[in-house]
């Protein structure tokens, strides 16, 4: 591309149509350069833009066209780049808010979660109450039989029993009622 004397001229003495020939004639090319280093359409439009505005701010430095060639395409280039780099640094930025709010979001779900489960369990009956502790402490049937001094029939009576009483208490929430019963079925105790 070639800057004429004359609209060089006319642009560093503040020619608006001088400037809007020279616009017209690197826009594209500046746009398609931008571009090539990443850059979305309308990223590139406006890193040409802000760049053809501050050299026109500027143009009285310029000493020749082929300088304002040359430093349209090193001033484009190094906006493009510093623009890619803040993308890219937005970006992991936003990932990583995002990861810590599903992490934030996680831990307050099991919060919420341990609490009513605590709750529905404290309001167990005490036989209920005790079984279902040891179960979910992992013990068998028969450790738990042996340890409450009851048969381990009525250990599953009282496992039923206390799992019924979940059931209704913990009908308004499905998702907690189903990880206490897939807890409790995971146990050994859950493998008659």
């Amino acid at each position: 591309m070639t800057i004429t004397e004359k609209d060089f001229g006319g642009f560093i003495k503040g020619d608006e149509k001088s400037f809007e020939i020279i616009f017209r004639q690197y826009y594209k090319t500046l746009v398609s350069f931008a571009m090539h280093y990443g850059l979305e359409q309308m990223e590139a439009e406006d890193v040409v833009i802000e760049v053809m505005h501050r050299i026109w701010e500027k143009r009285t430095e310029v000493q020749s066209a082929a300088a304002l060639n040359s430093l349209f395409f090193t001033a484009v280039q190094n906006r493009t780049i510093n623009v890619v780099r803040n993308l890219k640094n937005r970006n992991r930025i936003l990932q990583s808010q995002e990861q810590q709010e599903k992490e934030f979001y996680n831990y307050v779900t099991e919060e919420e979660i341990t609490r009513l489960l605590d709750e529905a369990i404290k309001a167990l009956p005490e036989k209920c109450r005790t079984v279902i502790l040891l179960v979910l402490q992992g013990k068998t049937t028969a450790e738990i039989a042996g340890e409450m001094g009851i048969s381990v029939n009525t250990v599953r009576t009282y496992k039923m029993r206390a799992i019924r009483i979940l059931q209704d208490r913990l009908s308004g929430n499905p998702f907690i009622l189903w990880m206490i019963l897939l807890r409790l079925d995971s146990t050994p105790l859950g493998r008659y």
